[in-house]
């Protein structure tokens, strides 16, 4: 049963102001793009990776063994309506927006107009909010990334992995969706 091959994409935010830990369990890239462009579409896990620094990385275990670990931040561009594109160079390394320099930042409280609200909130509020909408579009450019084929037998639904060591223990993650942060 840990002997099989699969695709872990890892989506997570260490203990502080927000927790994640989400793991996707795969068997094929089509389901990794699915599964991302899924996460992705939820501004707050865009707020994640913008001002919290989570983690994205899509693990690729050959045989249950770990065998290449690929941070897909290099890979992912936000464009949102009225601001330059989004590119990230790592974890928590944002270019094209100073996330920083939205700390100071706070709307108007006594805005009469919600419209003018929103215009006064910083691009991070109005991500964790959940207010850009159809202004915000992600693409992952999926043809520099180099995801290796999985060799041997390739995990199923019915099956559980073991993935690699974190914290002094071996987590088991179903086939499909699995969050060790409930």
């Amino acid at each position: 049963m840990f002997d099989k091959s699969f695709y872990d994409l890892t989506f997570g935010v260490d203990p502080g102001g927000a927790r994640k830990d989400a793991h996707f369990i795969s068997a094929t890239l089509d389901e990794v793009k699915e599964d991302l462009a899924s996460e992705l579409a939820e501004e707050i896990n865009l707020y994640l990776m913008c001002w919290y620094g989570a983690r994205l990385s899509l693990d690729v275990y050959q045989h249950g063994e770990l065998a290449e670990s690929i941070d897909l931040h290099p890979f992912i561009t936000i464009s949102i309506q009225g601001y330059p594109d989004i590119t990230f160079a790592g974890p928590g390394e944002p270019i094209g927006y100073d996330f920083e320099a939205d700390e100071g930042e706070e709307g108007d409280d006594e805005a009469d107009d919600e419209e003018e609200q929103n215009e006064a909130d910083s691009l991070s509020e109005r991500m964790f909010a959940g207010e850009l909408g159809d202004k915000v579009t992600v693409s992952v450019d999926w043809a520099r990334t180099h995801v290796p084929p999985l060799t041997g037998e390739v995990v199923g639904p019915d099956d559980t992995v073991q993935l690699a060591p974190r914290s002094g223990y071996r987590p088991l993650a179903s086939y499909g969706f699995s969050d060790f942060e409930m």
